[in-house]
């Protein structure tokens, strides 16, 4: 169960993109323990209009291993698509696509030995999303779209540049910022203690 719980955690908060030209990595600190790293990309595009978020983690501990890969692109300022996937110790755990279509999103969600099945669509456009998060500060907004779950999530301001996202399971993540820039991101699922810290880099 704690498993379930920490993976299905893990397409909450592992999401972003560096909005200053260079990779950036957070450390993952489990309970008081280093257990991987979340590697978030620079934005990217082929034209001013678009851009590519991408953000890739690697969670080790005792008993399992997590593997996730999310990509958002915006046209624009609008979401195109998003995809988040997850594998559990080598095998497809879930995965969740969104498409922007003519008045709405298209969202499709797969788990393991489960078929695929749509979710209910959401109206358009969508500007924000829980991996722009580790993009930008969300100083004058208080909701984004969860890839994970397809749907709007509620953000409260619980401290100077800190921010709680709250999630449809009724579960909680804090992400703090310095500067306009994500810095840590916590929560505490099943008793275990999650902190993301980005990691300090050398200047030359």
């Amino acid at each position: 169960m704690k498993m379930v719980m920490l993976c299905r955690w893990l397409f909450l908060v592992l999401g972003g993109v560096s909005a200053h030209g260079q990779e950036v990595v957070y450390d993952v600190w489990l309970s008081g323990r280093n257990v991987g790293h979340l590697t978030v990309s620079p934005a990217q595009g082929g034209s001013p209009s678009h851009q590519n978020l991408k953000v890739e983690g690697n969670i080790n501990t005792f008993f399992y291993k997590v593997i996730y890969v999310g990509e958002n692109t915006y046209e624009k300022g609008v979401l195109k698509t998003s995809l988040s996937s997850q594998h559990v110790n080598g095998q497809f755990k879930e995965k969740t696509q969104t498409y922007q279509k003519n008045e709405g999103y298209l969202i499709a969600h797969t788990e393991e030995k489960k078929p695929r099945r749509l979710l209910p669509e959401m109206p358009t456009p969508i500007l924000n999303t829980v991996t722009s998060l580790y993009y930008r500060e969300p100083v004058n907004y208080r909701q984004v779209y969860s890839e994970r779950y397809g749907q709007m999530v509620t953000i409260d301001k619980v401290g100077p540049a800190a921010y709680k996202v709250n999630m449809p399971d009724g579960k909680a993540t804090v992400y703090k910022y310095e500067g306009g820039r994500c810095q840590e991101v916590l929560a505490r699922i099943a008793g275990l203690s999650l902190n993301f810290k980005l990691r300090e880099t050398n200047s030359n």
